[in-house]
């Protein structure tokens, strides 16, 4: 008999319109068969005790889609998970502290990197140094990057990336002391040095006897960086994944674990495309392309996604591209990643050959320009069902930006739990009254375009409860209020957060609803989230993830569930 199961007596929120929370659902072999009230289902399998169906009581909990998280760097989430995690420290002497723990464990000579830190969060209100990390690993060469735009190292780190006195880079800029001595802060593509460094030393620690090419190892270490970061998730209810940018080893790593059903999550990869910061040829085309491969290929547990693209930087490092000078008069309309006389061909030739884009653009400028190009590309030839042009990031939306994006169907890419975590410096940058229009969700929204929310780890907390609660409070995490006037509702979130990004993740078909014939991929909760106020979502656990039917991450105050469930 094929295994059914029967959730039961829960608050189940199905993002289906006209039927939006249920009591109690009903699947078979990991696909959704019914949703109903708790008499209905119980009265179709024949009660508790039915033979024809395993039943778990949900105990009143609230369950919703499994996170579909359509903005997430996968191997950046695995650095936060085993180098330095600097979320939450409020003090540079506890990010020192936490260099000097991971420095303790490690050889001398050994790297240790880290990310997830803004200035803001510290009580000393001023960028980490490369003399802190002197202090906290004088052995070891350090790197930790911020959310967005730029990373600290230390000397060692200095000294292996060829960085001295007065160095001038090719692209980005290197922070100088008044002596001219680097203080450790490389923004933009000047990180670039220090992460060939990196990749030199384990090019020259690899194990590769003569002849054989790639290690083997390289391929072997990103598939388990892969399954960790995959199966941390797991625990806060994301069953699936768009990972953005992908090249190289690490879409050979998605493929080999794929090959062998060894995915613990369902993966959609964005293979990197111009203006990546791996990806610097402007002839480059990504094996993707030369391959044939289209947008949407793949099956339930891996899929290619549309080539992702980058133009500018961001807005709490002063390197998005805006119409309207900062708030200390200096503008920044110079793209940062890409030859914007070049943009044209590159998005033509992505279309002509059947991809679709998504392209980083924070700034009100770059998104502008972005749209000019697509709407040239779209005017001529109209897009394939397949091919889902969106725009990352998107700010400050400009009224041509939505009027075009309206018209041809582009969607954007979310991510509100910036407003958490890095909105605090936003004023230093730009004028207060334009905080209530930032990452305008609900402009979007009453547009009729496309809405995806999601994390951008590491620029964000990999937590998608953070990253609603952005959407829904609109505060910082010292309380500045970026006004109601923006704001989703729980409800609205949690659609953009499924159903939206199901879309840009191609699995609109298979996830993002709790409905009959989509995939079980459901996140059980420790309390109800969908009518309480927004700090509860800063609370909530997840108790109980199911993924495909089965329970593949339950606590012990979760729902008690047969042994045969439990994967």
């Amino acid at each position: 008999m094929a295994e059914r199961v029967a959730l039961i007596n829960g608050k189940i929120f199905t993002a289906q319109d006209g039927q939006e929370e249920v009591q109690a659902l009903l699947y078979e072999d990991g696909k959704i068969l019914k949703v109903g009230s708790t008499t209905q289902l119980l009265e179709m399998i024949g009660g508790r005790d039915s033979e024809s169906a395993l039943v778990v009581d949900l105990g009143g909990r609230t369950a919703i889609p499994g996170f579909i998280d359509s903005h997430n760097h996968v191997l950046s989430l695995a650095t936060l998970l085993e180098g330095v995690n600097c979320f939450g420290l409020k003090t540079i002497d506890e990010l020192k502290e936490a260099v000097a723990a991971k420095a303790r464990e490690a050889a001398p000579g050994e790297w240790i990197i880290g990310a997830g830190w803004i200035e803001s969060q510290f009580a000393e209100r001023r960028l980490p140094n490369r003399w802190d990390l002197d202090e906290a690993a004088p052995e070891n060469p350090v790197c930790l990057s911020r959310l967005f735009g730029m990373v600290v190292v230390n000397s060692k780190a200095l000294e292996l990336a060829g960085i001295g006195h007065g160095f001038v880079p090719e692209m980005g800029r290197v922070d100088l002391d008044a002596s001219g001595e680097p203080t450790g802060i490389l923004r933009e593509g000047a990180s670039g040095y220090v992460r060939r460094a990196m990749t030199s030393v384990r090019a020259a620690t690899s194990a590769r006897p003569p002849g054989a090419g790639r290690s083997v190892v390289d391929t072997e270490d990103t598939e388990r960086r892969i399954v960790l970061a995959l199966k941390e998730l797991l625990k806060y209810g994301v069953t699936s994944v768009l990972d953005p940018g992908v090249a190289g080893e690490t879409m050979r790593a998605y493929t080999s674990l794929w090959a062998k059903n060894a995915l613990p999550a369902r993966v959609s990869a964005m293979p990197g495309w111009h203006g990546m910061s791996s990806v610097s040829d402007p002839e480059y085309v990504p094996p993707a392309v030369e391959a044939g491969l289209q947008p949407g290929m793949g099956d339930e547990w891996f899929r290619i996604g549309n080539l992702k693209m980058a133009i500018d930087g961001g807005l709490g490092s002063k390197t998005a591209m805006m119409h309207a000078p900062w708030r200390d008069g200096t503008r920044t309309t110079i793209p940062a990643r890409l030859d914007l006389n070049r943009l044209g061909t590159y998005i033509s030739e992505a279309h002509a050959a059947g991809w679709g884009v998504g392209i980083h653009c924070c700034g009100d400028l770059a998104q502008d320009i972005a749209l000019s190009h697509m709407v040239d590309v779209l005017s001529r030839k109209k897009a394939l069902p397949h091919q889902r042009h969106h725009i990352v990031h998107g700010y400050y939306p400009t009224g041509y930006a939505l009027d075009v994006m309206a018209e041809y169907d582009i969607a954007v890419s979310l991510q509100p739990g910036f407003i958490y975590v890095e909105g605090d410096i936003y004023p230093d940058n730009i004028d207060e009254g334009l905080l209530a229009g930032f990452k305008p969700a609900r402009t979007y929204l009453s547009r009729g375009i496309r809405v995806a929310i999601n994390t951008d780890v590491a620029s964000g907390p990999y937590d998608p409860f953070v990253t609603l609660y952005g959407a829904v409070a609109r505060k910082t995490m010292t309380g500045l209020d970026f006004g109601r006037a923006e704001a989703l509702t729980v409800r609205e979130a949690l659609r953009c957060f499924t159903l939206g990004g199901a879309y840009l993740a191609y699995r609109d078909r298979e996830c993002g609803l709790l409905a009959p014939g989509y995939l079980a991929d459901i996140a059980v909760l420790d309390r109800d989230i969908l009518d309480a106020g927004p700090e509860e979502l800063l609370k909530v656990k997840v108790v109980a993830t199911i993924l495909g039917g089965k329970f593949v991450h339950i606590t012990e105050v979760g729902p008690r569930v047969p042994a045969e469930l439990i994967k």
